[in-house]
């Protein structure tokens, strides 16, 4: 079965905190990346952003439908490819490879 292509435009990486696990008050640091797009559906099978072989957590489409987001609490080597993808049937990779450098680190004063 032949996928289609899903067009995708850019990405943004940003430093976060989140909690260890759902109800926990304990924080770590994670690589927040956002992937943007004319169009992300909401559909029964989720999508899974990647950047290399690595599977975001927390993946989640914006309520415009224009972005994606996932959560990686390892920061993923220089020149990955980030690709988005519904299972066999939609596919759509970056051309712009992922850079650390890239990353908006997070505020000095955040999380005291």
């Amino acid at each position: 079965m032949a996928r289609n292509v899903l067009p995708l435009s850019h990405y943004e990486a940003h430093k976060v905190l989140l909690p260890v696990r759902q109800g926990d008050t304990r924080l770590v640091e994670a690589v927040r990346i956002v992937v943007f797009g004319p169009h992300f559906p909401q559909r029964a099978i989720e999508p899974e952003l990647m950047v290399g072989s690595e599977i975001a957590q927390q993946t989640s489409i914006a309520r415009d439908q224009r972005s994606i987001q996932g959560y990686f609490l390892k920061v993923p080597p220089d020149g990955q490819v980030i690709r988005v993808r519904y299972g066999d049937s939609q596919e759509g990779e970056l051309r712009e490879r992922f850079a650390r450098a890239k990353i908006r680190l997070l505020p000095t004063d955040c999380g005291e």
